[in-house]
C-alpha cells in the first residue's frame, strides 16, 4: 500500500527549474515564473513542435473537445470560445452536477476500468454562486491557460516525464518502455482542462508498454502502466474598476506537477475447456 500510495503522488518541479527553458534553475518569484512561460512560448521552434504534439491529443474542456490549433493565437481563441460558452456555465453550476457531488464519497475513487486506468475527473460541478464564473474569466486567464497547454503537450515540458520516470522505475537492460500506440475509440480526453470555481486543473493522461528486448510484436507486452501528470493553476478574483475577473494565483506550487502511475486493470479470463 505504501508503494502504491508513492507511485500516486510522484512530485515534479516546475520546468523552469530543470532548465528546459534555458535558464540556470531558480524561478522562485512571480517574476521569474512569468518571464520563464513567456521565454517558452516565444520559441517558435518550441512552440510549433508543442502545437504539433497538441494536435495529436484529445483535449476536453470540462468534457467539450477543443478543436486541434495551427497557432497561440488560434488556441487562445478556441479556449476563450469554450470558457465563454453556454455548455461550460451549466457544467459549473447544473443542480443536478451538485446533487451528484453531495452524494459522492469526499475521497477520491480509482476507476481502474476507465481508458487510462486512473481515476475520473468527472466532478465538473461548483456550487450555487458559480453561475457567474464563465462571466470573470477574461483575456489574460485564457491566455495562461493556452500557455499552460503548450507547456502540458511540449516533449521538453511535462510531455517527456512520465516517460522518462516510468523508464527510471521500471525499464532496464533487458525490457524496453514504449509509448503505447492506441488503436481503439478514446473514450475521455488525453489531456483533460477541469474549470472549477477556484482552479484549473490540467491532467496529462499517457500509457506505456513494457516489452522484453528484443520486441518481437507490439501484441507481446509484458505489463501496461497507465500515468496521469497532473497541475492545478490557483485562481483569485481581481477587482479592475467596476468589474471583477479571475486571475493566476502565484503560489510556491506554482507550476509543480503530481505524476501518478499505475499499472494497468487485468481481468483473468478463464480456459474453455
Amino acid at each position: 500500500r505504501r508503494e502504491r500510495e508513492s507511485l500516486d503522488n510522484i512530485a515534479l518541479p516546475p520546468p523552469w527549474k530543470e532548465g528546459v527553458f534555458g535558464m540556470a534553475g531558480g524561478g522562485d518569484t512571480k517574476g521569474d515564473v512569468d518571464a520563464a512561460i513567456k521565454q517558452y512560448c516565444s520559441d517558435p521552434a518550441l512552440v510549433k513542435q508543442a502545437l504539433r504534439d497538441l494536435r495529436r491529443e484529445v483535449i476536453t474542456v470540462n468534457g467539450q473537445i477543443l478543436p486541434p490549433a495551427h497557432s497561440h493565437m488560434e488556441l487562445a481563441e478556441h479556449l476563450g470560445q469554450i470558457l465563454h460558452s453556454k455548455k461550460l456555465m451549466l457544467s459549473v453550476s447544473s443542480p443536478r452536477g451538485r446533487r451528484a457531488k453531495r452524494g459522492m464519497s469526499t475521497k477520491r475513487r480509482s476507476n481502474y476500468a476507465s481508458d487510462f486506468g486512473l481515476e475520473l475527473e468527472s466532478d465538473f460541478s461548483g456550487t450555487d454562486s458559480d453561475a457567474s464564473l464563465v462571466g470573470k474569466i477574461d483575456v489574460g486567464l485564457v491566455d495562461v491557460l493556452a500557455r499552460r497547454l503548450l507547456i502540458a503537450a511540449s516533449r521538453t515540458g511535462t510531455g517527456g516525464d512520465a516517460y522518462f520516470v516510468v523508464c527510471d522505475l521500471f525499464g532496464g537492460e533487458e525490457v524496453e518502455v514504449v509509448p503505447h500506440q492506441s488503436s481503439g475509440k478514446v473514450n475521455q480526453g488525453t489531456i483533460e482542462i477541469i474549470i472549477k470555481p477556484n482552479s484549473v486543473i490540467i491532467k496529462s493522461h499517457a500509457k506505456f508498454d513494457i516489452f522484453s528486448k528484443p520486441i518481437v510484436s507490439e501484441s507481446d507486452a509484458l505489463i501496461q502502466f497507465h500515468a496521469t501528470t497532473t497541475e492545478t493553476v490557483t485562481l483569485q478574483e481581481s477587482r479592475e474598476s467596476s468589474f471583477i475577473t479571475l486571475k493566476e494565483k502565484k503560489t510556491s506550487m506554482t507550476g509543480w506537477r503530481t505524476l501518478a502511475i499505475r499499472p494497468a486493470f487485468y481481468e483473468r479470463i478463464p480456459e474453455i475447456h
